[in-house]
C-alpha cells in the first residue's frame, strides 16, 4: 500500500539533503530518555505500523534522512514516572552511514528545513519476509554492520544500513503482532526487542560493557491507563 510523505531538500554548506517525514503525524510513538545512554521507544499497534514501514524505505533508499517529530507528542503520566529523566520526549531521526551527516549540523538543518519548501511523494515500501529469530551475527564484536546512535539536540539519532533497518521494520511488526495480546495475559508487561543488540559493543579495560541501552516497547495509552 502506498503511503504519502513529506520531502524537503535542505542544502547546508557543500551537501544537500533529502528529508523525509510522514504526512500524518504518528501520535502514539514517544521517544523517552531513561537515563545516560538509555532510551525506550515507545509505540501503539498503528505508531509500529508506520514505524515498520517508515523503516523499510530505507533499505532501499540510501539518500534519505527519515524525521520523526515525535518530541511534540506529550509523555504520559505512566511514562512520566516509569522512565523518563527529563520530563520531555525527544525527535527520531534515521539515516544511513554512507550519508556521513554530522548529528552537531542537526540544528541547524532542522531549522532550514522550517523556511524551506515541501513536497508530497507517495512511496510504496519494500516487500520482505518476516523472520523467526533475531540474527546471532549481532551478537559477536567482530560483526562490521552496526547500528550507531547519539543523542543531541533533544533528538535520538539511529544510523545504520539496510540490514539493519530491515531487522529493526520486523522487531516492529513482531511487537505489533504480539504486544496486545501479551498485555492481556500478563497485565502491565511490554513486550519488546532489544535495539541495542544492533550497536558496537563497546567494553572499558575491564571487560565492562558501557554502550547504549535502546529498546523497542509496547505500549497502548489506553491499556495502561494514562
Amino acid at each position: 500500500m502506498n503511503k504519502t510523505y513529506y520531502t524537503c531538500h535542505v542544502n547546508l554548506g557543500k551537501k544537500s539533503y533529502k528529508v523525509i517525514t510522514p504526512t500524518e503525524e504518528i501520535l502514539g510513538l514517544h521517544v523517552v530518555s531513561a537515563g545516560i545512554r538509555s532510551v525506550v521507544i515507545c509505540a501503539d499497534e498503528g505508531s509500529l505500523q508506520r514505524l515498520s514501514e517508515l523503516l523499510k524505505i530505507l533499505t532501499r533508499m540510501k539518500d534519505i534522512i527519515v524525521y520523526l517529530p515525535s518530541k511534540q507528542n506529550p509523555l504520559t503520566e505512566y511514562l512520566m514516572e516509569r522512565w523518563s529523566t527529563k520530563g520531555t520526549g525527544n525527535d527520531l531521526v534515521f539515516m544511513h552511514h554512507s550519508l556521513q551527516f554530522n548529528t552537531k549540523d542537526w540544528k541547524q538543518l532542522r531549522s532550514l528545513m522550517k523556511k524551506g519548501s515541501y513536497q508530497t511523494k507517495e512511496v510504496i515500501p519494500a516487500a520482505m519476509e518476516q523472520r523467526k529469530t533475531k540474527p546471532i551475527r549481532y551478537w559477536y564484536r567482530e560483526h562490521k554492520d552496526f547500528l550507531d546512535i547519539k543523542e543531541r539536540y533533544d533528538t535520538l539519532f539511529l544510523v545504520g544500513s539496510p540490514m539493519i533497518f530491515q531487522h529493526m521494520s520486523e522487531d516492529a511488526i513482531s511487537i505489533k503482532k504480539e504486544g496486545r495480546e501479551l498485555f492481556e495475559r500478563f497485565p502491565g508487561y511490554h513486550e519488546h526487542e532489544h535495539i541495542d543488540d544492533y550497536t558496537r559493543r563497546v567494553y572499558d579495560k575491564k571487560y565492562k560493557h558501557y554502550g547504549w541501552a535502546l529498546s523497542l516497547d509496547f505500549y497502548d495509552e489506553e491499556l495502561w491507563g494514562s
